[in-house]
């Protein structure tokens, strides 16, 4: 299953990648992300980072067995939806994130409905709930 996004602005997946990081390696929710999980989040970091020195508006794009990325997905919905509460119910991803943060959901929820079946319905399912979703392109 490949998962792309992009085109992009390289400073908004920039400064993603550095609030993703901060997450994963902050106090609370990021703390409680299974460690399979916050190891592939940790890669995929790196490769927003390194994608986004180049500037310009990049395109990112992965692949992985269809039952990795759904995992991953809902460890990450997890984490969205778990630092959304403790923060009050609002937004905190860092307005400057926010293009590359949208377009990542809308990506990964797109790829696994793409899947059908089972995948396609966990994918509906998210896109309902996902917090602040409003947003997801």
């Amino acid at each position: 299953m490949e998962v792309v996004v992009g085109p992009v602005p390289a400073a908004s997946m920039a400064a993603f990648a550095r609030f993703a990081r901060d997450v994963l390696h902050a106090e609370g929710p990021g703390a409680d992300v299974p460690s399979d999980a916050a190891s592939s989040f940790e890669d995929y970091i790196g490769q927003w980072a390194k994608v986004a020195r180049a500037g310009g508006d990049p395109i990112w794009a992965t692949s992985a067995d269809p039952e990795v990325i759904e995992y991953l997905v809902y460890a990450f919905y997890r984490v969205a939806r778990e630092v959304r509460v403790e923060a009050g119910d609002v937004t905190v991803v860092p307005d400057d994130a926010s293009a590359f943060y949208w377009f990542l959901v809308g990506a990964l929820l797109d790829a696994l409905a793409e899947e059908g079946g089972s995948r396609a319905e966990f994918a509906a399912h998210l896109r309902e709930f996902w917090p602040g979703g409003d947003e997801i392109p």
